[in-house]
This record gives C-alpha cells, sequence and structure tokens, in this order.
C-alpha cells in the first residue's frame, strides 16, 4: 500500500510539469473542498431570552449555520454543535451578553420544517450554554426579526477564539502580527482541553430530545481539525502585485523545506482566507488583506527550491 501511495505522489508530480491541465483540475476540486470546510458562519436566527443570575440581564444568542460543524451520521446520533464564547455588552444603560451556537446546515435544514423542529433547536442550544457557561437561563425566549446581533466578523471572533484588532495588509506580508499562529492554536487546545475536563457530554431531558434520538450535546471544538501535532508557521512572504491598471492578484510564497512533493500540501482558500496544511509539518493560516475570486487561483510548487507560490486575483 506505501509503495501505492508513493507512485500515487509521484504521478501527480509529474502532472504538475507535464500536465498543467490536470494539475490545475485537480488544486480546483480541492479548493472547491476547502472552501466548504473553511467557509465562515453563516446567521440563520437569532433570539432573546434572559440570564437569571444575582441581577436580571438580557442574553442574544445567534444560531448560525457553519459547514465545519458536522451533521449527525444517523437518526440515532446526537446532533453535534459549537458553541462560541460569552461576551458582555453595554448599550446606554442596558448591560447584555451575546453569543453563538453553530449547527451544520443539513440540520438547521431539519429544524426550519416546522416551530416544533426549530424550538428544539433552541431549547437544544440553551441548554447548551446553561451547561458550557455554567448559567441559569430563563426557558422562554423571544425569536427576532434580525437574523444576528452584531456583527458576523464579531460572531466568527467568538467561534474560533481568535479575537484582537484587524490586521493591516503590511502587517499580514510581514508576518509581525504578535503572536503566531502556532501559540493561538496551542493556547485554544489548552483551552478545550479544559472545557471537556471541566464539562463533560450531558444527557438532555426527554421534552427536547429529537424523536429516536439520545439527547446527548457534543461540542464541536473551534481547534478539532488541529491534528494535535506539534507543527510549525512557515515563512512566507504576501504582497500585492499590480498586473495592469485594471487587474490586481495577491502573490504568496511560502518556504517548505521538508515538503518534497505538492501531494503533501493541502490548500484552501476562500475569498477571503487561506490555510496551507502540511500534515505534522507546517500550517499557515491567513486573512487575505482583498477580496479574491476563488474560483481561479493558481498554485505552483519549486520541487528545487521547496517554495509554494499561490496566486490569487483581486476581485
Amino acid at each position: 500500500m506505501l509503495q501505492q501511495v508513493n507512485q500515487l505522489w509521484s504521478l501527480l508530480d509529474d502532472m504538475s510539469e507535464n500536465s498543467p491541465e490536470a494539475y490545475q483540475k485537480f488544486i480546483r476540486h480541492h479548493l472547491e473542498e476547502g472552501m466548504k470546510q473553511f467557509s465562515p458562519p453563516d446567521p440563520h436566527m437569532c433570539f432573546q431570552t434572559r440570564i437569571l443570575e444575582f441581577s436580571e440581564k438580557l442574553l442574544y444568542v445567534n444560531i448560525c449555520s457553519w459547514s465545519r460543524v458536522p451533521a449527525p451520521k444517523s437518526e440515532s446520533d446526537p446532533v453535534p454543535l459549537g458553541g462560541g464564547k460569552l461576551e458582555e455588552n453595554v448599550e446606554g444603560t442596558e448591560i447584555y451578553s451575546v453569543t453563538d451556537v453553530a449547527y451544520n446546515p443539513e440540520v438547521l435544514k431539519k429544524g426550519s420544517e416546522g416551530p416544533m423542529e426549530r424550538d428544539q433547536l433552541i431549547c437544544l442550544a440553551m441548554k447548551y450554554i446553561e451547561e458550557q457557561h455554567s448559567l441559569h437561563l430563563s426557558h422562554t425566549y423571544t425569536l427576532l426579526k434580525d437574523k444576528l446581533k452584531g456583527s458576523k466578523k464579531q460572531m466568527k471572533q467568538r467561534l474560533t477564539g481568535k479575537a484582537g484588532p484587524a490586521q493591516t495588509a503590511k502587517e499580514i506580508a510581514s508576518g509581525e502580527s504578535g503572536a503566531s499562529l502556532l501559540q493561538q492554536l496551542t493556547n485554544l487546545k489548552i483551552a478545550d482541553k479544559e472545557n471537556e475536563e471541566n464539562n463533560p457530554s450531558i444527557q438532555l431531558p426527554s421534552d427536547i430530545r429529537y424523536p429516536k434520538k439520545p439527547g446527548l450535546i457534543e461540542e464541536i471544538s473551534s481547534t478539532e481539525f488541529d491534528s494535535g501535532n506539534k507543527v510549525e508557521t512557515p515563512k512566507y512572504q504576501l504582497l500585492i502585485k499590480d498586473e495592469n491598471e485594471k487587474a490586481k492578484t495577491i502573490q504568496l510564497r511560502v518556504e517548505l523545506p521538508e515538503v518534497s512533493s505538492v501531494t503533501e500540501c493541502n490548500l484552501s482558500v476562500s475569498k477571503d482566507d487561506l490555510v496551507i496544511d502540511v500534515p505534522k509539518k507546517y500550517r499557515l493560516q491567513l486573512d487575505l488583506p482583498e477580496t479574491i475570486s476563488e474560483d481561479i487561483v493558481t498554485a505552483k510548487f519549486n520541487k528545487k527550491t521547496h517554495i509554494l507560490a499561490v496566486g490569487m486575483p483581486i476581485k
């Protein structure tokens, strides 16, 4: 089997050099798959309830659709979901909190079939919030007209744990943006491990179970897709190049000295971010300084210099 895998890698290397069209088709296929995996969460609905603590205060919960959260494997499996941080805000004299709960798009599609299904998803989200954040919530709620409280950027930051000021194009190009991506991933992994230890899976009351499904909450960590192995953030250079008066391209050059074949690299590009993953060796995740046309991204790996060059036309 190992021999067959090596033959396949060699074949793809030859393809990149001798059959660029077939190679581009191969890359495009993986880009499309990566877009599904790394697409941002999409607002679905927002409801308001109350935190019943020492002094009551409003809680806004954004329910969002996110392909990063897997769908249940079968009707008898628990419904996976992902949760965001609890954020406190002040509006005038009123203090309120905001958090987010993410479901797979297929789960939300089923939850939109009727009021009962929608209510089950909301009750499941509230039960999760109570367990995750050690809160006591009112189980009466109001469904709001707006699908989102706050902004999409804030929602994504709460769900992924990545907060802080936005980076400039210069900071992205130089890589001088404070803590490294590896450090951020490490901190998130430690935090998720502590949460798993302190908040084990819980059994839901029968009145908010899906029919024929055990009432378990399966939390999907923002770092679940990290392999757990120690990897490095590779050196890179990000530039915006003028092709002509109307066309501009973001050019990324990434040094991968321990990589000998393009097939070792997993490249995922969306309109505003990019992820390069070499299992057990390198991982690079960048927020792009401009919106790009992800359908016509080009990528080429030089086996002599071990440099991956990615060209991304700006819309």
